[in-house]
């Protein structure tokens, strides 16, 4: 049997994947997520998933679709996303759709193609590793399968849904109904919720500004609220957040900003997280030594066939 890629060659994939996404971000610029919006992410996952099972299929053959299912192959992923996550996050980011504060890209790490390959690579692993694990009894596999499934979801739907997600701003002014907002690029969008504003008002102890509203839908749907700073409203899908005001006019201001904020593929982001958690119990509740000895002899004696 000729040898597989070990972790080193694991490290040399992953540095190769953020060297390509580099030159991506050299000479073709970030991330067009508006590119990837709907329908295309759903063309491009269901890409994914059909490439993720031709090579799941050609395993036998191809060596590579067999060492991605390893955690040679898999712990060079995971630490090479998590130092671009730990990147991300002592670097100050600017808002979606906004210009880089530098040239290079790293304060708009969601556009960041390095960020965003890694993350993909390690998509493509989680799903092999989870076909893998099909093929054996599914009642030894549940606490796996439920972990590995819900990382898998929430990496889809956090990175493909992202394209969907919508931050927009709505400036309405008391006594009138607004369906219009704009946004990081001061385009115009009509939506299918809008609000009108009754009043506006500062509360001094403490201090705190809210709007008293009334949120209309096109399907008919009224709902009034109060929304304050940090008290968003929800409504079919929308999050509504008391943005500013008037600062000239300060408490006496009779115009409101919203901040309007849909991500459709939120919830299930929360559902891989949910899988995750309910795996993690299953391992807790389940007797661990018996079941780790029974997948590891079926999976060594799978490796061993080739």
């Amino acid at each position: 049997m000729k040898k597989i890629w070990e972790m080193t060659e694991g490290a040399l994939v992953c540095c190769g994947i953020v060297v390509a996404g580099l030159l991506l971000q050299l000479f073709v610029g970030p991330v067009r997520w508006d590119a990837m919006a709907w329908p295309t992410n759903i063309v491009v996952l269901a890409v994914m998933l059909l490439g993720i099972l031709v090579m799941h299929l050609c395993r036998g053959k191809v060596r590579v679709f067999r060492w991605m299912s390893t955690l040679h192959a898999g712990i060079p992923a995971m630490l090479t996303c998590a130092m671009l996550t730990i990147l991300m996050g002592v670097t100050r980011q600017v808002p979606q759709g906004h210009v880089p504060m530098e040239p290079i890209g790293i304060t708009d790490m969601l556009s960041f193609w390095p960020f965003v390959l890694a993350y993909v690579w390690l998509m493509v692993l989680v799903g092999m590793v989870c076909m893998t694990r099909l093929r054996l009894p599914l009642w030894h596999n549940v606490p796996f399968l439920l972990s590995h499934l819900g990382i898998f979801i929430a990496l889809v739907c956090g990175t493909l849904g992202n394209a969907d997600m919508q931050t927009l701003h709505m400036v309405v002014q008391e006594g009138k109904t607004e369906w219009r907002a704009v946004d990081a690029r001061h385009r115009v969008h009509e939506l299918p919720v809008a609000i009108e504003l009754h009043d506006f008002f500062i509360e001094q102890a403490p201090l705190r500004y809210m709007s008293d509203v009334t949120v209309y839908t096109k399907k008919g749907l009224v709902v009034r609220d109060t929304i304050q700073v940090n008290k968003p409203l929800s409504v079919r899908g929308w999050k509504i957040y008391q943005y500013s005001y008037d600062e000239t006019k300060g408490a006496e201001s009779d115009i409101s900003i919203f901040e309007m904020v849909r991500d459709p593929w939120l919830p299930y982001v929360y559902l891989g997280i949910f899988m995750m958690l309910a795996g993690a119990v299953c391992l807790f509740r389940n007797s661990p030594k018996s079941s780790h000895k029974v997948n590891e002899s079926k999976i060594t004696r799978d490796d061993d066939m080739e």
